[in-house]
């Protein structure tokens, strides 16, 4: 039984690397590479942006803080989007495996913001660190935090299968 598991890991159809790092199945069809290319040039805008409000110092503040934050929902967004015009495109083994990882990503942070959500009293009570609201402008970068446990869930799912 082992042995059949060990054989089904080496004999995978999809690759690795793909979807460790990109959260795709290595399939190297257009609608993939479309993805991969519209991703990487939405999050360049995000970076440029990041190092050009750096760069100014972020002045004038209120205006920069604006536009940053319309720029994390717009990439955010569009990246959701591009996804989803991605997914379309999969057969259905490979659409299935995908929404099972996303659905298990999702109770994963559920389940991690959960716990935060209990330590968070501890952590003022017990160890005397207050609470700093600041940490709440941190919120678009936890969606990027769970990109690699979608990956991991990815990368897993597709040896099952």
């Amino acid at each position: 039984m082992e042995s059949e598991y060990q054989e089904q890991l080496a004999n995978s159809q999809w690759s690795t690397f793909a979807t460790l790092f990109w959260g795709t199945l290595g399939t190297k069809t257009p609608a993939e590479r479309r993805y991969k290319t519209r991703t990487c040039l939405a999050a360049g805008v995000l970076i440029c942006w990041v190092v050009f409000a750096l760069a100014v110092h972020f002045r004038p503040k209120p205006m920069i803080f604006v536009i940053t934050d319309l720029l994390w929902g717009t990439v955010i967004t569009y990246i959701a989007w591009e996804l989803r015009r991605y997914l379309f495109t999969l057969d259905e083994l490979a659409r299935r495996m995908q929404f099972e990882a996303m659905a298990w990503t999702y109770l994963t942070g559920f389940v991690l913001a959960a716990w935060l959500g209990v330590l968070a009293p501890f952590s003022h009570t017990l160890m005397h660190w207050p609470f700093k609201q600041s940490l709440l402008l941190l919120s678009p970068f936890f969606y990027f935090l769970l990109e690699p446990v979608r990956a991991g869930w990815l990368y897993y799912l597709s040896r099952r299968y």
